[in-house]
């Protein structure tokens, strides 16, 4: 394949001078870049409440006239969340190639892609290193009790704790779980493996092999929530998974459990996991995202002194946004040496 024209297509949360820096390496093999922003006079936060609504709409539901205008002899089209709708891409007379620098590819029309031709590629575990970070420090943080801590501190109270039965664990004295065995489950077991802890995973579409090459044992979900003292969510939301921790799963964790959501919100019923923190069913959570952001100022969790909050931040590292881009990059680089990259769709 012959890609000489690659159109970079930022936006507010990913914008086209970061793609560059990620994908310039291209220049060597005799690509040459041009770089617009979609949405750019939108501020990131507003952005953010935008693309939210990517999911439902589609990308056809999007003005793109600022994309199309710039198609012109581009072999290659790269962007973040700006819609790739039909329109887009029957416009690009040259166009062969679409990449999505991120996971998934709401934004991108695969159906008018696969008639005209035209590669598609996106970025899975763009943001794994982030995410599973966040999420260890999630779960280390709340076992050790730290914003309690810095609370009691900042309040101007030295609070020290010395009976046992009150005492937090050790980490390689507890059992984890981890629910969704993909990219972002797996780094966060090869994290939590240098902490000794016994692993658990469930992912019923995941092979043996992932299991057997982590060192980690694989559980059925009941399995797991029953055994583990924390149990860390890391699975996709989709009809399947929705809700897929409600009041009957909370039941069976431990009441010593905590649990930590740094994926999706709709993974588990809210409304179930207040009354089980509420009722002291599991001890704690730690959760990056809800199923409804912002989270709203009368959400019962605000008032909870056993929950660790954050505002959906744990893949925002700028590496995860030049993973994307990079990744992108390099499948190109793989289609332009006649090899069909391992992270192309279509």
């Amino acid at each position: 394949m012959t890609i000489e024209t690659v159109l970079l297509c930022g936006d507010p949360q990913q914008p086209s001078e970061y793609m560059y820096e990620a994908a310039s390496f291209l220049e060597s093999e005799g690509v040459s870049f041009s770089r617009i922003d979609w949405k750019g006079d939108v501020s990131a936060e507003r952005f953010r409440e935008v693309t939210m609504e990517m999911e439902s709409r589609g990308p056809s539901a999007y003005d793109t006239s600022i994309i199309e205008e710039h198609l012109d002899g581009v072999d290659a089209l790269v962007v973040h969340k700006a819609p790739v709708s039909a329109s887009v891409i029957e416009a690009g007379d040259s166009l062969q190639v679409v990449g999505a620098a991120r996971g998934g590819v709401e934004n991108v029309d695969i159906e008018t892609a696969e008639a005209n031709d035209v590669a598609v590629l996106h970025a899975p575990g763009r943001n794994k290193n982030a995410v599973s970070d966040y999420a260890v420090s999630l779960l280390l943080t709340t076992v050790r009790e730290i914003p309690h801590h810095t609370r009691a501190l900042h309040a101007g109270e030295w609070s020290q704790e010395f009976d046992p039965s009150r005492l937090p664990r050790d980490i390689e004295a507890m059992t984890i779980g981890i629910v969704g065995f993909g990219n972002i489950g797996q780094q966060v077991a090869r994290r939590l493996s240098g902490f000794g802890p016994e692993l658990l995973a469930y992912d019923p579409y995941q092979d043996d092999a992932a299991f057997d090459d982590a060192g980690v044992e694989r559980a059925t979900l009941d399995g797991l929530l029953e055994r583990a003292d924390a149990v860390t969510l890391h699975a996709r939301l989709t009809e399947e998974t929705r809700g897929l921790l409600g009041e009957d799963e909370l039941a069976r964790m431990n009441q010593s459990a905590i649990l930590v959501n740094s994926a999706r919100g709709g993974l588990v019923d809210e409304a179930a996991l207040v009354d089980a923190l509420r009722t002291g069913s599991i001890a704690g959570a730690a959760l990056d995202v809800f199923e409804t952001e912002p989270l709203p100022g009368d959400h019962p969790f605000l008032e909870m002194d056993n929950v660790v909050l954050s505002p959906h931040t744990a893949g925002s590292t700028r590496d995860a946004v030049t993973n994307g881009p990079r990744m992108i990059a390099e499948g190109i680089e793989s289609l332009i040496g006649g090899v069909d990259p391992d992270n192309r769709i279509a």
